[in-house]
Protein backbone atom coordinates (compact mmCIF):
# COMPACT_ATOMS: atom_id res chain seq x y z
CA UNK A 1 0.00 0.00 0.00
CA UNK A 2 1.24 3.69 -0.42
CA UNK A 3 3.29 4.72 2.55
CA UNK A 4 2.46 7.18 5.36
CA UNK A 5 2.64 11.00 4.70
CA UNK A 6 2.83 11.69 8.58
CA UNK A 7 6.70 10.16 8.72
CA UNK A 8 10.05 11.96 8.16
CA UNK A 9 10.55 11.61 4.79
CA UNK A 10 14.15 9.78 3.04
CA UNK A 11 16.50 9.98 1.24
CA UNK A 12 16.46 8.67 -2.65
CA UNK A 13 19.62 8.26 -2.96
CA UNK A 14 20.35 6.17 0.15
CA UNK A 15 22.29 2.43 0.48
CA UNK A 16 18.86 0.76 -0.66
CA UNK A 17 20.40 -0.38 -4.02
CA UNK A 18 23.46 -2.56 -3.15
CA UNK A 19 25.70 -2.86 -5.98
CA UNK A 20 25.84 -5.92 -7.61
CA UNK A 21 29.25 -6.25 -9.07
CA UNK A 22 27.82 -8.66 -11.62
CA UNK A 23 28.93 -7.34 -14.26
CA UNK A 24 27.69 -4.72 -17.35
CA UNK A 25 24.48 -7.16 -17.81
CA UNK A 26 23.18 -7.03 -14.14
CA UNK A 27 23.96 -2.76 -14.63
CA UNK A 28 21.89 -2.88 -17.62
CA UNK A 29 19.26 -4.84 -15.66
CA UNK A 30 19.24 -2.67 -12.88
CA UNK A 31 18.90 0.34 -15.34
CA UNK A 32 15.83 -0.61 -16.80
CA UNK A 33 14.29 -1.68 -13.29
CA UNK A 34 14.72 2.27 -11.88
CA UNK A 35 13.61 3.69 -15.28
CA UNK A 36 10.16 2.26 -14.89
CA UNK A 37 7.36 4.40 -13.65
CA UNK A 38 5.77 1.64 -11.67
CA UNK A 39 6.85 1.70 -7.50
CA UNK A 40 8.16 -2.03 -7.56
CA UNK A 41 9.32 -3.83 -4.60
CA UNK A 42 10.81 -7.45 -4.33
CA UNK A 43 9.49 -9.49 -1.16
CA UNK A 44 11.16 -12.51 0.30
CA UNK A 45 8.87 -15.71 1.30
CA UNK A 46 8.59 -14.34 4.62
CA UNK A 47 6.91 -10.62 3.13
CA UNK A 48 9.97 -8.42 3.79
CA UNK A 49 11.29 -6.06 1.23
CA UNK A 50 14.53 -7.02 -0.40
CA UNK A 51 14.81 -4.40 -3.21
CA UNK A 52 12.91 -1.14 -4.39
CA UNK A 53 13.34 0.91 -7.39
CA UNK A 54 14.09 4.38 -7.82
CA UNK A 55 9.43 4.96 -8.52
CA UNK A 56 9.52 3.73 -4.92
CA UNK A 57 11.70 5.84 -3.17
CA UNK A 58 10.84 8.64 -4.89
CA UNK A 59 7.33 8.15 -4.13
CA UNK A 60 7.77 7.82 -0.12
CA UNK A 61 10.00 11.07 -0.22
CA UNK A 62 7.37 13.19 -1.65
CA UNK A 63 4.69 11.58 0.60
CA UNK A 64 7.12 11.71 3.33
CA UNK A 65 7.48 7.87 4.44
CA UNK A 66 10.22 6.42 6.78
CA UNK A 67 12.72 3.68 6.47
CA UNK A 68 10.41 1.61 9.61
CA UNK A 69 7.40 1.84 6.80
CA UNK A 70 8.81 1.25 3.28
CA UNK A 71 12.48 0.09 3.29
CA UNK A 72 14.98 -2.83 2.79
CA UNK A 73 14.26 -5.46 6.13
CA UNK A 74 10.64 -4.00 6.93
CA UNK A 75 7.65 -6.39 7.09
CA UNK A 76 5.26 -5.40 4.59
CA UNK A 77 2.51 -7.80 5.78
CA UNK A 78 3.17 -6.69 8.81
CA UNK A 79 2.85 -3.10 8.12
CA UNK A 80 -0.38 -3.68 6.16
CA UNK A 81 -1.94 -5.83 8.53
CA UNK A 82 -1.02 -2.98 11.28
CA UNK A 83 -2.51 -0.28 9.00
CA UNK A 84 -4.71 2.47 10.69
CA UNK A 85 -7.31 4.73 9.36
CA UNK A 86 -9.41 5.05 6.97
CA UNK A 87 -8.09 2.97 4.42
CA UNK A 88 -6.58 0.11 6.53
CA UNK A 89 -9.62 -1.91 4.94
CA UNK A 90 -8.02 -1.98 1.65
CA UNK A 91 -4.25 -2.50 3.28
CA UNK A 92 -5.56 -5.59 5.13
CA UNK A 93 -6.90 -6.73 2.09
CA UNK A 94 -3.86 -5.99 0.48
CA UNK A 95 -2.17 -7.81 2.74
CA UNK A 96 -4.40 -11.19 2.93
CA UNK A 97 -4.18 -11.00 -1.28
CA UNK A 98 -0.25 -10.58 -1.35
CA UNK A 99 0.32 -13.44 1.24
CA UNK A 100 -1.58 -15.68 -1.41
CA UNK A 101 0.66 -15.33 -3.49
CA UNK A 102 3.38 -15.60 -1.04
CA UNK A 103 1.55 -19.30 -0.19
CA UNK A 104 1.69 -20.26 -3.92
CA UNK A 105 -1.93 -20.12 -3.86
CA UNK A 106 -2.31 -17.80 -6.60
CA UNK A 107 -0.41 -16.95 -9.74
CA UNK A 108 -1.47 -12.92 -9.07
CA UNK A 109 -3.21 -10.78 -7.08
CA UNK A 110 -4.54 -7.42 -8.08
CA UNK A 111 -6.34 -4.69 -5.61
CA UNK A 112 -7.78 -1.51 -7.13
CA UNK A 113 -7.73 0.91 -4.04
CA UNK A 114 -7.90 5.11 -3.48
CA UNK A 115 -4.73 6.60 -1.93
CA UNK A 116 -4.46 10.64 -1.68
CA UNK A 117 -1.39 12.45 -2.02
CA UNK A 118 -0.65 15.73 -0.58
CA UNK A 119 -1.91 17.22 -3.25
CA UNK A 120 -4.84 15.40 -5.03
CA UNK A 121 -6.50 12.37 -4.48
CA UNK A 122 -5.57 9.56 -6.45
CA UNK A 123 -6.38 5.40 -7.31
CA UNK A 124 -3.57 2.71 -7.88
CA UNK A 125 -3.49 -0.83 -8.76
CA UNK A 126 -1.49 -3.46 -6.74
CA UNK A 127 -0.49 -6.53 -8.72
CA UNK A 128 1.42 -9.28 -6.75
CA UNK A 129 3.26 -12.07 -8.71
CA UNK A 130 5.52 -14.69 -7.35
CA UNK A 131 9.11 -13.93 -7.91
CA UNK A 132 11.09 -16.29 -10.72
CA UNK A 133 12.57 -19.28 -9.43
CA UNK A 134 15.31 -19.65 -7.47
CA UNK A 135 14.20 -16.87 -5.44
CA UNK A 136 11.45 -17.25 -3.48
CA UNK A 137 9.09 -14.04 -2.68
CA UNK A 138 7.23 -11.96 -4.63
CA UNK A 139 6.72 -8.79 -7.02
CA UNK A 140 4.73 -6.00 -5.96
CA UNK A 141 3.74 -3.42 -8.61
CA UNK A 142 1.97 -0.55 -7.65
CA UNK A 143 1.06 1.71 -11.02
CA UNK A 144 -1.44 4.86 -10.82
CA UNK A 145 -4.90 4.35 -12.58
CA UNK A 146 -6.59 7.58 -11.37
CA UNK A 147 -7.22 8.34 -15.36
CA UNK A 148 -8.99 5.48 -15.70
CA UNK A 149 -10.81 5.15 -12.74
CA UNK A 150 -12.04 9.32 -13.66
CA UNK A 151 -13.00 7.75 -16.83
CA UNK A 152 -14.58 4.88 -15.63
CA UNK A 153 -16.74 7.38 -13.34
CA UNK A 154 -17.71 9.96 -16.38
CA UNK A 155 -18.86 6.73 -18.36
CA UNK A 156 -21.07 5.43 -15.72
CA UNK A 157 -22.69 8.72 -15.34
CA UNK A 158 -23.04 8.94 -19.16
CA UNK A 159 -24.43 5.02 -19.56
CA UNK A 160 -27.02 6.44 -16.34
CA UNK A 161 -28.25 9.29 -18.37
CA UNK A 162 -28.80 8.16 -21.76
CA UNK A 163 -29.97 4.91 -19.73
CA UNK A 164 -33.27 7.32 -18.05
CA UNK A 165 -33.34 8.52 -21.59
CA UNK A 166 -33.85 5.74 -22.88
CA UNK A 167 -36.50 4.44 -20.15
CA UNK A 168 -38.28 7.95 -20.37
CA UNK A 169 -38.00 8.33 -24.22
CA UNK A 170 -39.06 11.71 -25.65
CA UNK A 171 -37.91 11.02 -30.03
CA UNK A 172 -38.23 8.18 -31.66
CA UNK A 173 -35.13 6.59 -34.40
CA UNK A 174 -36.74 5.70 -37.23
CA UNK A 175 -33.98 4.42 -40.15
CA UNK A 176 -35.81 4.80 -43.30
CA UNK A 177 -34.65 3.63 -47.16
CA UNK A 178 -34.36 5.98 -49.89
CA UNK A 179 -37.86 5.25 -51.10
CA UNK A 180 -39.55 5.36 -47.74
CA UNK A 181 -38.99 1.92 -45.95
CA UNK A 182 -38.82 1.60 -42.24
CA UNK A 183 -36.29 -0.71 -41.76
CA UNK A 184 -35.49 -0.31 -38.37
CA UNK A 185 -37.50 1.64 -35.29
CA UNK A 186 -36.25 2.02 -31.64
CA UNK A 187 -38.69 0.63 -29.14
CA UNK A 188 -39.34 4.04 -27.50
CA UNK A 189 -41.87 4.09 -31.05
CA UNK A 190 -44.69 3.10 -28.66
CA UNK A 191 -44.55 5.24 -25.52
CA UNK A 192 -44.28 8.17 -27.82
CA UNK A 193 -46.02 7.18 -31.51
CA UNK A 194 -48.72 4.58 -29.81
CA UNK A 195 -46.96 1.74 -32.52
CA UNK A 196 -44.74 -0.95 -31.09
CA UNK A 197 -41.57 -1.00 -33.17
CA UNK A 198 -42.54 -4.56 -34.72
CA UNK A 199 -45.53 -3.00 -36.33
CA UNK A 200 -43.49 -0.08 -37.78
CA UNK A 201 -40.38 -2.24 -39.09
CA UNK A 202 -40.81 -3.22 -42.44
CA UNK A 203 -43.74 -0.70 -43.83
CA UNK A 204 -43.57 2.18 -45.56
CA UNK A 205 -43.77 5.33 -43.40
CA UNK A 206 -46.62 6.69 -45.68
CA UNK A 207 -48.94 3.83 -44.55
CA UNK A 208 -49.16 5.80 -41.55
CA UNK A 209 -48.81 9.37 -42.58
CA UNK A 210 -51.52 11.72 -43.22
CA UNK A 211 -52.90 11.60 -46.97
CA UNK A 212 -52.50 15.41 -46.78
CA UNK A 213 -48.99 15.31 -45.52
CA UNK A 214 -47.87 12.44 -47.81
CA UNK A 215 -45.89 15.12 -49.87
CA UNK A 216 -44.04 16.78 -47.04
CA UNK A 217 -42.68 13.87 -45.92
CA UNK A 218 -41.54 13.05 -49.44
CA UNK A 219 -39.83 16.76 -49.88
CA UNK A 220 -38.70 15.78 -46.52
CA UNK A 221 -36.68 12.56 -47.47
CA UNK A 222 -35.81 14.48 -50.96
CA UNK A 223 -33.91 17.18 -49.07
CA UNK A 224 -32.19 14.51 -47.05
CA UNK A 225 -30.59 12.87 -50.21
CA UNK A 226 -30.16 16.12 -52.02
CA UNK A 227 -28.24 17.69 -49.30
CA UNK A 228 -26.83 15.20 -47.58
CA UNK A 229 -24.52 17.55 -45.12
CA UNK A 230 -27.63 19.61 -43.52
CA UNK A 231 -30.26 18.26 -40.95
CA UNK A 232 -34.37 18.86 -42.37
CA UNK A 233 -37.71 19.12 -40.52
CA UNK A 234 -41.24 18.58 -41.58
CA UNK A 235 -44.28 18.45 -39.73
CA UNK A 236 -46.71 15.96 -40.18
CA UNK A 237 -49.89 13.96 -38.68
CA UNK A 238 -49.16 10.56 -37.70
CA UNK A 239 -52.20 7.73 -37.32
CA UNK A 240 -51.39 5.71 -33.98
CA UNK A 241 -52.36 2.15 -33.23
CA UNK A 242 -56.06 2.95 -32.34
CA UNK A 243 -56.59 4.89 -35.65
CA UNK A 244 -55.73 8.84 -34.09
CA UNK A 245 -53.63 11.58 -35.78
CA UNK A 246 -51.05 12.46 -33.56
CA UNK A 247 -48.85 15.78 -34.64
CA UNK A 248 -45.35 15.47 -34.70
CA UNK A 249 -42.04 16.87 -35.28
CA UNK A 250 -39.55 15.06 -37.13
CA UNK A 251 -35.80 15.61 -38.01
CA UNK A 252 -33.77 14.04 -40.69
CA UNK A 253 -30.59 13.46 -41.76
CA UNK A 254 -28.85 11.18 -44.33
CA UNK A 255 -26.49 8.50 -42.92
CA UNK A 256 -23.06 9.09 -44.68
CA UNK A 257 -21.49 5.49 -43.92
CA UNK A 258 -24.66 3.68 -45.34
CA UNK A 259 -24.38 2.53 -48.56
CA UNK A 260 -27.79 2.04 -48.79
CA UNK A 261 -28.65 5.14 -48.16
CA UNK A 262 -30.08 5.35 -45.50
CA UNK A 263 -31.87 8.42 -44.23
CA UNK A 264 -32.52 8.65 -40.15
CA UNK A 265 -35.38 10.08 -38.56
CA UNK A 266 -35.65 11.74 -34.65
CA UNK A 267 -39.41 11.72 -34.51
CA UNK A 268 -41.26 13.32 -30.99
CA UNK A 269 -44.70 14.08 -30.61
CA UNK A 270 -46.25 17.79 -30.22
CA UNK A 271 -49.79 17.32 -30.18
CA UNK A 272 -49.96 18.68 -26.90
CA UNK A 273 -47.32 21.68 -27.91
CA UNK A 274 -49.11 22.25 -30.48
CA UNK A 275 -52.41 22.31 -28.68
CA UNK A 276 -51.23 24.69 -26.07
CA UNK A 277 -49.46 27.12 -28.29
CA UNK A 278 -53.25 27.44 -30.22
CA UNK A 279 -54.95 28.12 -26.70
CA UNK A 280 -51.98 30.56 -26.12
CA UNK A 281 -52.85 31.98 -29.84
CA UNK A 282 -56.16 32.31 -29.55
CA UNK A 283 -56.01 33.60 -25.70
CA UNK A 284 -53.24 36.77 -27.05
CA UNK A 285 -56.03 37.25 -29.74
CA UNK A 286 -58.56 37.75 -27.12
CA UNK A 287 -56.56 39.87 -25.42
CA UNK A 288 -55.83 42.32 -28.40
CA UNK A 289 -59.69 41.91 -29.60
CA UNK A 290 -60.17 43.22 -26.04
CA UNK A 291 -57.66 46.01 -26.21
CA UNK A 292 -58.99 47.35 -29.35
CA UNK A 293 -62.56 46.95 -28.47
CA UNK A 294 -61.38 49.45 -25.06
CA UNK A 295 -59.35 51.67 -27.27
CA UNK A 296 -62.53 52.15 -29.67
CA UNK A 297 -64.38 52.75 -26.81
CA UNK A 298 -61.96 55.35 -24.85
CA UNK A 299 -62.39 56.99 -28.40
CA UNK A 300 -65.56 57.05 -28.91
CA UNK A 301 -65.80 58.13 -25.23
CA UNK A 302 -63.79 61.30 -26.11
CA UNK A 303 -65.39 62.06 -29.03
CA UNK A 304 -68.51 61.92 -27.22
CA UNK A 305 -67.65 63.77 -24.01
CA UNK A 306 -66.20 66.61 -26.67
CA UNK A 307 -69.16 66.84 -28.43
CA UNK A 308 -71.09 67.02 -25.36
CA UNK A 309 -69.08 70.38 -24.14
CA UNK A 310 -69.61 71.59 -27.60
CA UNK A 311 -73.14 71.49 -27.25
CA UNK A 312 -73.32 72.95 -23.64
CA UNK A 313 -70.73 75.82 -24.58
CA UNK A 314 -73.29 76.61 -27.33
CA UNK A 315 -76.79 76.45 -25.12
CA UNK A 316 -74.45 78.61 -22.62
CA UNK A 317 -73.41 81.17 -24.78
CA UNK A 318 -76.53 81.19 -26.83
CA UNK A 319 -79.86 80.61 -25.57
CA UNK A 320 -78.50 81.49 -22.05
CA UNK A 321 -76.84 84.75 -22.75
CA UNK A 322 -80.01 85.54 -24.70
CA UNK A 323 -82.09 85.18 -21.45
CA UNK A 324 -79.67 87.30 -19.43
CA UNK A 325 -79.91 89.99 -21.93
CA UNK A 326 -83.60 89.74 -21.99
CA UNK A 327 -83.43 89.84 -17.96
CA UNK A 328 -81.10 93.11 -18.27
CA UNK A 329 -83.93 94.73 -20.41
CA UNK A 330 -86.67 93.48 -18.08
CA UNK A 331 -85.24 95.10 -15.00
CA UNK A 332 -84.43 98.66 -16.66
CA UNK A 333 -87.77 98.47 -17.81
CA UNK A 334 -89.49 97.62 -14.58
CA UNK A 335 -87.41 100.12 -12.91
CA UNK A 336 -87.72 103.00 -14.75
CA UNK A 337 -91.85 102.09 -14.51
CA UNK A 338 -91.36 101.74 -10.66
CA UNK A 339 -89.26 104.87 -10.54
CA UNK A 340 -86.34 102.90 -8.77
CA UNK A 341 -82.87 103.34 -10.58
CA UNK A 342 -81.00 101.88 -8.02
CA UNK A 343 -82.29 98.75 -7.60
CA UNK A 344 -82.16 98.29 -11.36
CA UNK A 345 -78.44 99.37 -11.44
CA UNK A 346 -77.46 96.69 -8.71
CA UNK A 347 -79.82 93.74 -10.87
CA UNK A 348 -78.11 94.50 -14.39
CA UNK A 349 -74.33 94.45 -12.17
CA UNK A 350 -75.30 90.86 -10.59
CA UNK A 351 -76.94 89.87 -14.22
CA UNK A 352 -73.87 91.00 -15.90
CA UNK A 353 -71.81 88.54 -13.57
CA UNK A 354 -73.68 85.90 -13.97
CA UNK A 355 -72.99 86.18 -17.85
CA UNK A 356 -69.65 86.61 -16.86
CA UNK A 357 -69.13 83.59 -15.21
CA UNK A 358 -71.33 81.86 -17.80
CA UNK A 359 -68.87 82.73 -20.75
CA UNK A 360 -66.25 81.62 -18.13
CA UNK A 361 -67.87 78.02 -17.86
CA UNK A 362 -68.27 78.17 -21.60
CA UNK A 363 -65.24 78.32 -22.73
CA UNK A 364 -63.74 76.33 -20.09
CA UNK A 365 -65.87 73.74 -21.85
CA UNK A 366 -65.48 74.45 -25.46
CA UNK A 367 -63.55 77.72 -26.18
CA UNK A 368 -65.11 79.73 -28.69
CA UNK A 369 -62.51 81.13 -30.43
CA UNK A 370 -61.45 76.96 -31.68
CA UNK A 371 -65.10 76.90 -32.70
CA UNK A 372 -64.92 80.17 -35.13
CA UNK A 373 -61.10 81.12 -35.16
CA UNK A 374 -59.24 77.80 -35.74
CA UNK A 375 -57.16 75.94 -33.54
CA UNK A 376 -53.54 78.53 -33.90
CA UNK A 377 -56.05 81.34 -32.45
CA UNK A 378 -57.33 79.84 -29.56
CA UNK A 379 -54.07 78.42 -28.28
CA UNK A 380 -52.69 82.10 -28.58
CA UNK A 381 -55.36 83.19 -26.28
CA UNK A 382 -55.04 80.42 -23.93
CA UNK A 383 -51.54 80.97 -23.76
CA UNK A 384 -52.13 84.18 -22.50
CA UNK A 385 -54.46 83.56 -20.55
CA UNK A 386 -52.27 81.30 -18.60
CA UNK A 387 -49.66 83.88 -18.33
CA UNK A 388 -51.94 86.07 -16.55
CA UNK A 389 -53.39 83.44 -14.66
CA UNK A 390 -50.37 81.78 -13.10
CA UNK A 391 -47.20 84.07 -14.17
CA UNK A 392 -45.08 81.62 -16.31
CA UNK A 393 -44.25 83.69 -19.35
CA UNK A 394 -45.33 81.06 -22.86
CA UNK A 395 -43.80 81.96 -25.98
CA UNK A 396 -46.11 80.38 -28.69
CA UNK A 397 -45.48 80.34 -32.28
CA UNK A 398 -47.26 78.87 -34.98
CA UNK A 399 -46.26 78.26 -38.62
CA UNK A 400 -48.58 77.18 -41.58
CA UNK A 401 -51.66 76.50 -39.73
CA UNK A 402 -55.30 76.88 -41.39
CA UNK A 403 -58.40 77.97 -40.11
CA UNK A 404 -60.04 75.16 -41.59
CA UNK A 405 -58.24 72.23 -39.78
CA UNK A 406 -60.15 69.14 -39.01
CA UNK A 407 -62.58 69.34 -35.99
CA UNK A 408 -61.78 66.57 -33.99
CA UNK A 409 -57.54 67.38 -34.62
CA UNK A 410 -57.98 70.44 -33.55
CA UNK A 411 -59.80 70.26 -30.34
CA UNK A 412 -57.42 66.81 -29.84
CA UNK A 413 -54.26 69.11 -29.94
CA UNK A 414 -56.09 72.09 -27.92
CA UNK A 415 -56.93 69.40 -24.97
CA UNK A 416 -53.21 68.12 -25.35
CA UNK A 417 -52.30 71.63 -24.93
CA UNK A 418 -54.48 72.24 -21.82
CA UNK A 419 -53.09 69.23 -19.95
CA UNK A 420 -49.93 69.72 -20.80
CA UNK A 421 -49.72 73.22 -18.88
CA UNK A 422 -51.34 71.94 -16.69
CA UNK A 423 -48.47 69.68 -15.90
CA UNK A 424 -45.91 72.46 -16.07
CA UNK A 425 -48.10 74.68 -13.32
CA UNK A 426 -48.64 71.31 -11.10
CA UNK A 427 -45.26 69.09 -11.72
CA UNK A 428 -42.70 70.96 -13.48
CA UNK A 429 -42.31 74.30 -11.23
CA UNK A 430 -40.85 76.07 -14.72
CA UNK A 431 -40.04 79.73 -15.10
CA UNK A 432 -40.40 79.47 -18.97
CA UNK A 433 -42.76 77.43 -21.33
CA UNK A 434 -42.20 77.37 -25.17
CA UNK A 435 -45.02 76.30 -27.17
CA UNK A 436 -44.69 75.50 -30.93
CA UNK A 437 -47.83 74.40 -33.84
CA UNK A 438 -46.80 73.97 -36.97
CA UNK A 439 -47.70 71.66 -40.06
CA UNK A 440 -45.30 68.71 -41.26
CA UNK A 441 -45.90 66.57 -43.97
CA UNK A 442 -47.22 64.08 -41.41
CA UNK A 443 -49.68 66.12 -39.98
CA UNK A 444 -49.92 68.91 -37.50
CA UNK A 445 -47.50 69.37 -34.82
CA UNK A 446 -47.63 70.21 -31.17
CA UNK A 447 -44.52 70.96 -29.22
CA UNK A 448 -44.85 71.77 -25.51
CA UNK A 449 -41.42 72.49 -23.64
CA UNK A 450 -40.50 73.79 -19.94
CA UNK A 451 -37.66 74.64 -18.09
CA UNK A 452 -38.47 72.75 -15.26
CA UNK A 453 -37.88 69.87 -12.65
CA UNK A 454 -38.12 67.57 -15.11
CA UNK A 455 -39.11 63.75 -14.30
CA UNK A 456 -37.15 59.87 -14.30
CA UNK A 457 -39.08 57.99 -17.37
CA UNK A 458 -40.59 55.25 -14.61
CA UNK A 459 -43.05 58.40 -13.93
CA UNK A 460 -44.51 57.41 -17.34
CA UNK A 461 -46.22 54.04 -15.71
CA UNK A 462 -49.71 54.11 -15.66
CA UNK A 463 -51.19 55.91 -12.45
CA UNK A 464 -47.86 58.22 -12.37
CA UNK A 465 -50.23 61.33 -11.79
CA UNK A 466 -48.59 63.25 -14.81
CA UNK A 467 -51.46 62.55 -17.19
CA UNK A 468 -49.74 61.30 -20.05
CA UNK A 469 -52.59 58.16 -20.46
CA UNK A 470 -55.14 61.16 -20.91
CA UNK A 471 -52.81 62.52 -23.51
CA UNK A 472 -52.28 59.64 -25.48
CA UNK A 473 -55.93 58.10 -25.79
CA UNK A 474 -56.76 61.76 -26.77
CA UNK A 475 -54.37 61.12 -29.66
CA UNK A 476 -55.55 57.88 -30.23
CA UNK A 477 -58.48 59.21 -31.13
CA UNK A 478 -57.19 60.78 -34.14
CA UNK A 479 -54.79 58.41 -35.22
CA UNK A 480 -51.93 60.39 -33.54
CA UNK A 481 -49.07 59.84 -31.45
CA UNK A 482 -47.04 61.03 -28.31
CA UNK A 483 -43.49 61.34 -27.71
CA UNK A 484 -41.93 62.47 -24.68
CA UNK A 485 -38.40 63.83 -23.48
CA UNK A 486 -37.37 64.29 -20.19
CA UNK A 487 -34.60 63.83 -17.27
CA UNK A 488 -34.32 65.09 -13.39
CA UNK A 489 -33.67 68.37 -13.73
CA UNK A 490 -33.57 69.08 -17.34
CA UNK A 491 -37.00 69.80 -18.14
CA UNK A 492 -39.44 68.01 -20.04
CA UNK A 493 -40.69 67.98 -23.91
CA UNK A 494 -43.61 66.80 -25.22
CA UNK A 495 -44.87 66.35 -29.04
CA UNK A 496 -47.86 65.77 -30.05
CA UNK A 497 -48.52 64.65 -33.60
CA UNK A 498 -52.08 64.61 -35.63
CA UNK A 499 -52.14 63.00 -38.95
CA UNK A 500 -53.49 65.05 -41.77
CA UNK A 501 -57.11 63.86 -42.23
CA UNK A 502 -59.63 63.61 -44.50
CA UNK A 503 -61.85 66.69 -45.84
CA UNK A 504 -65.05 65.50 -44.26
CA UNK A 505 -63.82 66.20 -40.69
CA UNK A 506 -63.67 70.12 -41.25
Amino acid sequence: MCASRKEPSIDAGSSQHPSSGRGQRDELVRIAFDSLRERICLLDGGGRIVLTNEAWDRFAHENGASLSRCGLGVDYLEICRSAKGPFSEHALDAALGIDTVLRGAVSQFILDYPCPSPSRKAWFRLIARPARLPHSGAVLLHSEITSQVLLAEKLRHTQAYYGALWENPVDVATVLAAGGNIRYQSPASEAVLGMRAEELAGHAIFEFVHAEDVEAVRKLLRDCLSYPAGKHAAEYRFRDKSGSWRLVESIARKLRSDPEEGIILNTRDITHRRMAERAVLAKQNALIRNHEELEALAARLFREREEERRRLAAELNGELSQRLAGLTLQAAHLAAYAGAPGQSDAFQAAVASLGRDLRHLSGDLYPAMLEHFGLAVALRDYCAEFTRKHGIPVNYVHRGISARLPVSAASTLYRVAEDALANVVQHAHANRVWVTLSRTAQGTRLAIRDDGAGFHPVALEPGSGLGILAMRERLRTVNGSLSIRSQPGGGTRIVALAPLSPARDS
